[in-house]
């Protein structure tokens, strides 16, 4: 199955707009235009990338679209196909072998997105890892590669790095204290790494900010990692792609981007914003920390 574009996926939710307006169901519109309730899903999904100009017509009929919704809707369908035949072009092609399909799917949203929020409960996000941070959870998760192979896992990350300095990127960043705290690779690595976070934290498009000890803060109990994704206005429907919430876990990745479940994260990070520390005293800790470390 394919991958979701930006396109793809703001084809689907006009789609589930339209359709949602027309009070009609899924099976009913699929019906209409001669296609499996299946394949009409996936349409809404984002992962269908085959809308010929005659089924974006069949639908904007059974759909009662007006012209200017066709026309939306015949542009998205050629983005979606553009942005699919071009395929996954990013700088991360001469490393595709090394990264598992999903995560190539990640980089591509992460290298779309206007606006990163993370929550990272057990490391350091990897937008803001320095080269040993990284290169000892490489060893530990992968520890039958070469060094050789570990240099390309470092490099993709060095290659992310590189959107910080991008003046149209905002990355927002809570993570607990305790993982300030949890010593990967030795102090020597933590320090580097506590004042690296210190020095990228003052750049103007990066936000950083602790939470206090989970014993005075219960939302670390009950939300989990994520990073949610949000994405400027496509360039000829100047149409927004839904945010997408990304989560990784040891089974693979969930990308979510129902507008249900979007708004539970939406109203987690407001309680975030609420709870953490301000930038200025988040600094102070961090740097408290690394000397903590360095003693």
């Amino acid at each position: 199955m394919a991958s979701p574009t930006l396109a793809s996926m703001a084809l689907g939710r006009q789609l589930q707009k339209f359709r949602e307006r027309a009070g009609l169901s899924q099976n009913a519109v699929a019906r209409a235009v001669e296609m499996s309730p299946q394949t009409y899903g996936r349409l809404e999904d984002g992962v269908k990338q085959n809308l010929t100009t005659l089924l974006t017509n069949a639908l904007c009929d059974t759909l009662s679209v007006s012209a200017e919704e066709r026309r939306q809707l015949h542009l998205l369908a050629e983005e979606v196909r553009k942005q699919h035949k071009s395929g996954e072009r990013g700088w991360w092609r001469p490393y595709i072998d090394d990264l598992e399909k999903n995560f190539a799917y990640y980089l591509q949203l992460e290298g779309n997105a206007r606006k990163i929020t993370y929550l990272h409960l057990n490391l350091v996000p990897g937008l803001l890892q320095t080269t040993e941070y990284r290169r000892q959870l490489v060893w530990a998760e992968f520890p039958q590669r070469s060094p050789e192979e570990i240099d390309r896992f470092i490099q993709v990350v060095v290659q992310r790095q590189k959107r910080l300095t991008d003046s149209q990127f905002e990355l927002e960043v809570f993570v607990p204290e305790i993982v300030l705290r949890r010593p990967i690779g030795g102090p020597g690595v933590m320090e580097d790494q506590l004042h690296h976070l210190a020095e990228v934290g003052q750049l103007p498009n990066v936000s950083i900010r602790v939470i206090r000890d989970n014993r005075t803060n219960p939302m670390i109990l009950v939300a989990d990692s994520f990073n949610f994704m949000t994405f400027p206005p496509l360039p000829n429907t100047k149409l927004t792609p839904p945010p997408v919430v990304y989560k990784d876990g040891f089974t693979g990745a969930l990308y979510l981007i129902g507008e249900k479940e979007v708004a539970k994260y939406r109203e987690v990070i407001s309680i975030l914003r609420r709870v953490a520390l301000d930038e200025g005293a988040t600094r102070d800790l961090v740097l408290t920390i690394a000397r903590e470390f360095s003693s």
